[in-house]
């Protein structure tokens, strides 16, 4: 990639906004109610059931195929960035590999750290949808004897959320392909969320979550490794 002309200035403070944003939003849904109303039409009250937790479509094509996916790009990411140690053609595009790779795992880390501490659970265990464990959300009082959630964030569409590093990277190169990237990515998680919801597994407030941690994620490692010699980038070609 060249560098971006001297005019462009990479536009931080709206990018750290839509974070914080998406955060404030996930939490309205979770204490206006709107996590169950959009819920509600994948929960059969009649059987106490989730009619789509088992189907082909969502269970294996969606939610396992789409896990083997962002594998395959990530796997794919980290063997290139090896290779560009030994294959010189490579070794120009290094660093933009190396922030990928690491925007990437940065936020799907935090998101299974986080799944794997918290309180809240998938609706499909709650009392209100046949469940045992109470409906606890981001604020709520947790007692002591209560089991990890292993539901929050959103871990399956973390996995797509993460590859918002490459948009952040194509934003600050003030690529034209930024914003077909970030529709891509957007859509992806978006999609592998209402899979998970349709089975009882998430609320949409929990994929909400998982975008605000894998954005300020990418965001955060793209400044702390491209970013501070972006901002008054000459224009010069690598």
């Amino acid at each position: 990639m060249n560098h971006p002309p001297t005019s462009y200035r990479f536009p931080l403070l709206p990018h750290v906004l839509v974070s914080i944003g998406v955060l404030v939003l996930g939490t309205v849904c979770q204490y206006s109610g709107l996590d169950e109303w959009l819920i509600r039409p994948f929960y059969d009250e009649a059987s106490r059931s989730w009619p789509y937790e088992s189907t082909w479509f969502l269970a294996e094509l969606i939610h396992k195929g789409g896990r083997d996916f962002v594998a395959v790009i990530g796997g794919s990411l980290v063997l290139t960035l090896i290779a560009s140690f030994f294959y010189t053609p490579l070794s120009k595009y290094r660093g933009d590999l190396g922030y990928l790779v690491l925007g990437m795992a940065s936020g799907i880390l935090i998101v299974a750290l986080l799944k794997n501490s918290t309180h809240i659970y998938s609706p499909s265990k709650l009392l209100q949808y046949g469940g045992w464990l109470p409906h606890i959300r981001i604020f709520d009082p947790v007692a002591p004897n209560l089991p990890i959630g292993h539901a929050f964030p959103a871990g399956h569409a973390s996995g797509a959320f993460a590859l918002i590093s490459f948009y952040f990277l194509l934003a600050l190169y003030g690529s034209k392909w930024r914003y077909p990237a970030l529709g891509f990515c957007l859509s992806l998680g978006f999609a592998f969320g209402l899979a998970q919801q349709a089975r009882g597994k998430h609320f949409f407030s929990h994929d909400l979550f998982a975008l605000a941690i894998c954005w300020a994620a990418a965001l955060l490692v793209l400044y702390a490794m491209r970013l501070p010699g972006k901002l008054a980038p000459k224009n010069t070609a690598r």
